[in-house]
């Protein structure tokens, strides 16, 4: 009976509810070594302790310790530097790990891809608000690169959409939210995996650059209502236009294999 409720929306928050199974040992063991590495200031690139200073450390059995370091690597928390003086070494975790945490919760839950699009509707407008009221000057000077790469580049899809990602991307870390920041990093991974992470050349690109144009002079002016106004405007556009040219996507349950590499 229980394999059947995971057919049933809902059934994964219900499950967790109800299987209140205390964390495996090797989960405790990474658990300890993230405080460490957060309480020692450790920066990305550095190694972790070798395995015997670990093995002592956290009083575990090496398979344990192997198997907390494996959670760790799953999670892009750190990488496994094979020969003679490697060891785990500490990564800056992407956004592509929450976004496929993300896409199969979606998928258990039968999520069709116009919740993703709800998503964007609902928070890039507060983001960018956020972001023109605390963006720094060198934030604001790779956001206007985003926008001239655009502008010269319009007529190359994939440079095009590439800037365009990053846009966006640049508002949300510069928010001061690094919820936020992940969860739009993520959201357009997400979509870059199906044809609405595609738009249409020549003019929808056109009325992207324009766009983005108006929302870059908005936070240069450190103007917050009109920083989220416009950028309301664009997503609503957005949401319009993939509602006219891919409807059927939109109905799709998202699927957890659909992520890009």
């Amino acid at each position: 009976m229980a394999e059947q409720q995971l057919d049933i929306p809902g059934a994964v928050s219900s499950m967790a509810a109800r299987e209140r199974r205390p964390p495996k040992t090797a989960m405790l063991v990474a658990q300890r070594i993230v405080r460490d590495i957060v309480r020692s200031h450790m920066s990305p690139g550095e190694l972790l302790p070798p395995e015997r200073v670990m093995l002592e450390k956290y009083a575990t059995g090496r398979g344990t310790l192997r198997e907390a370091l494996r959670l760790l690597e799953f999670q892009g928390v750190i990488s496994l530097k094979p020969g003679p003086g490697g060891g785990p070494v500490l990564q800056t975790p992407s956004a592509s790990h929450l976004a496929s945490t993300l896409m199969l919760l979606m998928q258990l839950n039968r999520a069709p891809y116009q919740v993703i699009v709800d998503v964007r509707n609902a928070l890039e407008p507060v983001i960018s608000e956020l972001a023109a009221e605390q963006i720094s000057d060198a934030s604001l000077a790779e956001l206007a690169q985003t926008v001239e790469q655009m502008r010269s580049e319009i007529d190359d899809r994939d440079l095009f959409l590439e800037a365009n990602k990053r846009f966006h991307d640049i508002i949300a870390w510069s928010s001061g939210n690094v919820l936020f920041a992940y969860i739009v990093d993520a959201v357009l991974g997400i979509l870059d995996g199906t044809v609405l992470g595609i738009d249409d050349p020549g003019d929808r690109q056109a009325a992207i650059l324009r766009a983005h144009e108006e929302i870059y002079a908005a936070i240069s002016r450190h103007d917050a209502d009109a920083a989220g106004e416009r950028m309301r405007e664009h997503i609503e556009s957005y949401a319009r236009h993939a509602q006219r040219k891919f409807p059927e996507i939109l109905t799709q349950t998202v699927t957890w294999d659909r992520l890009l590499p």
